[in-house]
């Protein structure tokens, strides 16, 4: 799947956006997790999974409560695979 640059541009121009995308390729994660595994505020990661909802690259997987879990679209993990191919 090809990716406008647009879309590169927006994840690569953030270290949270990648961080927190990559952290959703793996499994659903809520965002208190994520806070957690990438030492963030709460609120910083909420912000940044609205972004990338607003792009359609990630999704809430279900809810429970007040509890989301998030997880990548496809688009979303396809993403993570052609950044992380960029990489190397």
């Amino acid at each position: 799947m090809a990716f406008q640059a647009s879309a590169i541009d927006f994840v690569s121009q953030s270290p949270m956006r990648a961080a927190v995308l990559s952290v959703l390729s793996g499994s659903t994660r809520t965002p208190t997790e994520i806070a957690r595994l990438e030492n963030k505020h709460i609120s910083h990661v909420c912000r940044t999974i609205k972004e990338l909802e607003a792009q359609g690259l990630v999704e809430v997987a279900w809810s429970a409560s007040r509890e989301r879990h998030y997880r990548t679209t496809r688009s979303g993990y396809a993403l993570v695979l052609t950044l992380s191919q960029r990489t190397k």
